[in-house]
């Protein structure tokens, strides 16, 4: 066991009791999410299951991780997992019964669950393909690790006035919304990170501020010590809901955040906090290099290995298919899991021959096209805050579209979340959807707010703008439409919006007024 499963393991008889009394109804889910959260736990629709939530620092699971995942899988009889955005895998529908064993196998395991919730610095993102990708500027693993080791340290010791999160990039493609975080470190490629800070998603969405330019790799942590400062010594602790990070260069003035900010950094270089010749991502297997002509299948930086891109419907994979995953990429040197923050899995270190057997695997199992592999939290059938089931409006929209087999880049790949917690980063979208209710005739229906313009691309960050609330029922046939007039155009939705802005306009409108 790592020193981090061990001494958070100790704290895990505070909860064990308080989700006895939940499931026993002796205590009230908002009472319960309290202290549940900061173990990564949290009650479900109906308060008779619960949820846990397991980390792991740029979505890397490893292969012991992986084994031990079907075995608890198998042995307790999980129903649901999901990938989601923020790279954690999650485990629904728990049960009093196995809450506690299962949480102890977890553990046992090097899985962590702590401050995967409540006010805590939260799993650490990135491209989910640190250390293999062939075209990152410079392996961020070890540097990513060290952050993620100073907060952990953090946890239990330090009173966080809501959740932190913190992402690393290797390189300026956006991937692991980056400058979106709390906290964000973005690859040069002269080997340093420029640094973000004050982003977020939710209410009130905003892009990072940029704080400092070309630092030295070693001097990560004087900036995240100087995060953990300014978010805990410079909040309220009252006003709940404003109480992100994103709303300090509102409160005290862009200039002054930015110059105690500043502050805090050379203060916390007063310490010795260098990150020296970090340990990054060592594979030493090998294997023959081959062209291989399959999309799913990339070769790594790694000569002769390869990965393979995995994604479930909505990011989640039945138990059973899961576990024969696992089951097939068990006898596979130094195999892993990476989840990315679309809900994309990769399966990787896979020699040529490995690559094949598991692309052969997932093909029919996984998402096909870009807008296939829209995004969606678990929404409100299995979330308790959760407004709309946005899980089932993405299973919706691509049972309307599959008759019409659209090409590739016709419709672009969707976002939903089920509220405005943001889970399925709606904002950060071309076209994203917010769980969301409308009058109709002065009683309100279910519907969605639509979200469009949203772009994470280097240079021309924007997040989306609500443009309208239509009712859900008529989303997966608005789709439809949409993308039955970009193919009548002969182009891609990409393409088709730049110049089409007032027709999408124009059928948006439509749907927004229809009842």
């Amino acid at each position: 066991m790592s020193k981090w499963t061990v001494l958070f393991k100790q704290d895990l008889p505070t909860f064990f009791d308080a989700a006895d009394k939940f499931y026993k109804q002796e205590m009230k889910p908002n009472d319960y999410k309290a202290i549940s959260g900061g173990f990564g736990n949290y009650g479900e629709r109906g308060a008779k299951s619960t949820m846990i939530r397991c980390r792991f620092s740029g979505g890397v699971i490893n292969k012991n991780q992986l084994l031990a995942f079907r075995e608890v899988i198998k042995t307790y009889h999980v129903p649901m997992v999901h990938f989601t955005t923020c790279q954690c895998l999650q485990l629904h529908h728990i049960t009093g019964d196995i809450i506690e064993p299962l949480m102890n196998e977890l553990y046992d395991n090097n899985i962590l669950t702590r401050g995967a919730g409540s006010d805590n610095p939260r799993n650490i993102t990135s491209s989910g393909l640190i250390g293999i990708e062939k075209d990152e500027y410079f392996d961020v693993t070890g540097y990513m690790n060290a952050v993620s080791e100073y907060l952990l340290g953090t946890i239990g010791t330090v009173k966080y006035p809501r959740k932190m999160k913190v992402s690393f990039s290797s390189s300026n493609d956006g991937s692991g919304h980056t400058r979106i975080r709390d906290l964000g470190y973005l690859a040069n490629t002269d080997g340093t990170f420029d640094v973000y800070t004050a982003g977020g998603l939710g209410p009130n969405p905003k892009i990072g501020v940029k704080v400092a330019d070309h630092i030295d790799p070693k001097d990560v942590l004087y900036y995240a010590e100087a995060m953990v400062r300014i978010f805990t010594e410079h909040s309220d602790y009252k006003t709940r809901a404003s109480n992100r990070s994103r709303y300090l260069p509102v409160k005290l003035g862009l200039e002054e955040y930015l110059r105690i900010y500043n502050e805090y950094v050379e203060e916390a270089k007063k310490k010795d906090l260098d990150v020296i010749n970090p340990i990054g991502n060592i594979i030493e297997k090998t294997g023959p290099v081959e062209i291989i002509n399959n999309w799913r299948i990339k070769p790594q930086k790694q000569p002769g290995l390869y990965y393979v891109e995995y994604h479930p419907i909505g990011g989640t994979p039945t138990p059973e298919e899961f576990i024969e995953l696992v089951d097939l990429v068990e006898p596979f040197e130094g195999v892993e899991l990476r989840l990315a923050a679309e809900e994309t899995a990769y399966i990787a270190n896979l020699t040529a021959e490995e690559a094949k057997t598991v692309a052969a695997f997932v093909d029919n199992r996984s998402a096909q096209t870009t807008f296939e592999k829209s995004v969606s939290c678990v929404g409100s059938t299995v979330c308790q805050i959760g407004v709309r089931d946005s899980h089932g409006l993405l299973e919706a929209i691509l049972a309307a579209a599959k008759p019409h087999h659209f090409e590739e880049g016709v419709l672009p790949r969707l976002y939903i979340s089920g509220c405005h917690n943001s889970c399925g980063t709606h904002e950060t979208a071309s076209i994203g959807f917010q769980g969301a209710a409308k009058l109709v005739d002065k009683k309100p229906v279910d519907a969605v707010a639509l979200f469009v313009g949203g772009n994470e691309a280097f240079g021309s960050e924007k997040l989306g703008e609500q443009v309208a609330v239509i009712e859900t029922r008529f989303i997966p046939e608005f789709i439809v439409e949409l993308g039955t007039t970009v193919r009548n155009a002969n182009t891609t939705f990409d393409d088709w919006i730049q110049e089409n802005q007032d027709v999408f306009n124009a059928l948006v409108k439509q749907y927004d007024e229809k009842i």
